[in-house]
Protein backbone atom coordinates (compact mmCIF):
# COMPACT_ATOMS: atom_id res chain seq x y z
CA UNK A 1 0.00 0.00 0.00
CA UNK A 2 1.16 3.75 -0.93
CA UNK A 3 2.53 5.31 2.12
CA UNK A 4 -0.33 8.35 1.16
CA UNK A 5 -3.18 6.16 1.06
CA UNK A 6 -6.16 7.31 3.36
CA UNK A 7 -7.10 3.62 5.12
CA UNK A 8 -3.31 3.43 5.68
CA UNK A 9 -3.15 7.30 7.02
CA UNK A 10 -6.44 6.78 9.11
CA UNK A 11 -5.26 3.83 10.83
CA UNK A 12 -1.71 5.14 11.59
CA UNK A 13 -3.99 7.96 13.64
CA UNK A 14 -6.10 5.33 15.32
CA UNK A 15 -2.86 3.87 16.49
CA UNK A 16 -1.43 6.88 17.54
CA UNK A 17 1.63 6.25 14.92
CA UNK A 18 2.22 2.95 16.44
CA UNK A 19 2.17 -0.27 13.54
CA UNK A 20 -2.10 -0.47 13.08
CA UNK A 21 -3.59 -3.09 13.81
CA UNK A 22 -6.37 -5.26 11.90
CA UNK A 23 -9.30 -3.86 12.83
CA UNK A 24 -7.55 -0.32 12.67
CA UNK A 25 -6.99 -1.14 9.04
CA UNK A 26 -10.62 -2.10 8.77
CA UNK A 27 -11.77 0.85 10.22
CA UNK A 28 -9.72 3.09 7.65
CA UNK A 29 -11.12 0.76 4.35
CA UNK A 30 -14.94 1.08 5.90
CA UNK A 31 -14.19 4.71 6.62
CA UNK A 32 -13.67 5.16 2.73
CA UNK A 33 -16.12 3.37 1.59
CA UNK A 34 -18.49 5.41 3.20
CA UNK A 35 -16.80 8.91 1.94
CA UNK A 36 -16.74 7.70 -1.70
CA UNK A 37 -20.78 6.32 -1.40
CA UNK A 38 -21.42 9.78 -0.08
CA UNK A 39 -19.19 11.51 -3.25
CA UNK A 40 -21.22 9.20 -5.84
CA UNK A 41 -24.67 10.64 -4.03
CA UNK A 42 -23.87 14.07 -5.18
CA UNK A 43 -22.15 13.30 -8.33
CA UNK A 44 -18.33 13.95 -7.42
CA UNK A 45 -15.43 12.45 -8.93
CA UNK A 46 -14.10 9.15 -7.34
CA UNK A 47 -11.75 7.68 -9.75
CA UNK A 48 -8.73 8.02 -7.83
CA UNK A 49 -10.35 6.68 -4.29
CA UNK A 50 -11.62 3.88 -5.90
CA UNK A 51 -8.14 3.06 -6.81
CA UNK A 52 -6.67 3.72 -3.28
CA UNK A 53 -9.90 1.55 -1.75
CA UNK A 54 -9.22 -1.72 -4.04
CA UNK A 55 -5.26 -1.30 -3.18
CA UNK A 56 -6.16 -1.30 0.46
CA UNK A 57 -9.08 -4.30 0.61
CA UNK A 58 -6.68 -6.56 -1.38
CA UNK A 59 -4.16 -6.01 1.18
CA UNK A 60 -5.94 -6.06 3.99
CA UNK A 61 -8.44 -8.70 3.48
CA UNK A 62 -5.49 -10.59 1.97
CA UNK A 63 -3.51 -10.93 5.49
Amino acid sequence: MQNNNFVLLTALQLSGGKKPKQWQYEYGLNLLNRYINQRKLFGLDTTGMMDEYREAFREIKGK
